[in-house]
């Protein structure tokens, strides 16, 4: 059986709460090991009754749950209870459609990258200027090599729509993220290394935008790499949405 990913659902959780003037989870915290950014994959505070989906990726044998505690104030902790399922629906974007480039001949060049070469950059089509609207792209990020663990990625330039104002709070509308983790939009910059989840033959990002104009786009710099042990930095960075079901 091909399992394909793991919901969760949380029965009780008691963590210290996230920091008011950001919001992200900085003192405890339980997080995906294998998303990114990694802060906005932490969970932390009351989220009790929760329940999250996430996917495996592709060929993987195992994801990681990854528990941190500072040495301060403690909570009660966490009790969550799990399923694993060959067949999965309810993820948004999970196996991402790919539309096809318009504007360029022949007119059926698919939005995909398959990237197989240890470092070097992807790019939003058509960058620097404006990529098109309505688009869905996907980049995989082939793993050549069991012992490469991740792939380093650094911004060189990325402007998306910044993010609108909902009664859940911020939404993007135009956006990249890698599969059942964070949407990311808006002007930021960035270093963090993707991890392989144990077993994965690849792993994927996913880049949409919506139907109003778009904006530059983005560049990012990427390398395959054998340590993924160096921290992650993120500056402006707006990551809104987690893969909750209810």
């Amino acid at each position: 059986m091909f399992i394909k990913d793991s919901p969760m659902a949380v029965d009780s959780f008691n963590l210290e709460s996230p920091d008011p003037k950001d919001g992200f989870c900085k003192k405890d915290w339980l997080a995906i090991d294998s998303c990114v950014p990694e802060g906005g994959a932490r969970l932390c505070g009351n989220m009790t009754g929760g329940i999250y989906e996430y996917p495996f990726q592709m060929k993987a044998d195992a994801f990681r749950l990854v528990f941190h505690s500072d040495n301060s104030t403690s909570h009660s902790g966490f009790q969550i209870s799990y399923k694993l399922l060959s067949s999965c629906g309810n993820g948004l974007y999970w196996d991402p459609p790919i539309s096809l480039i318009p504007g360029l001949f022949p007119s059926n060049v698919p939005c995909f990258t398959q990237v197989s070469e240890r470092k070097g950059t992807i790019n939003s089509p058509y960058y620097p200027h404006s990529y098109p609207n309505n688009l869905d792209c996907v980049y995989e990020f082939m793993r050549d090599s069991p012992f490469v663990c991740g792939v380093r990625m650094k911004v060189v330039s990325f402007e998306l729509d910044k993010p609108v104002d909902t009664q859940l709070g911020g939404a993007c509308l135009d956006f990249f993220h890698a599969p059942g983790c964070g949407f990311l939009c808006g002007s930021l910059r960035f270093i963090w290394t993707a991890k392989y989840q144990p077993g994965a033959t690849s792993l994927k990002f996913h880049f949409h935008s919506d139907e109003k104009i778009g904006r530059s786009g983005f560049q990012i710099a990427f390398e395959q790499t054998y340590d993924c042990t160096s921290v992650s930095t993120q500056r402006q960075l707006h990551s809104y949405t987690r893969p909750t079901l209810s």
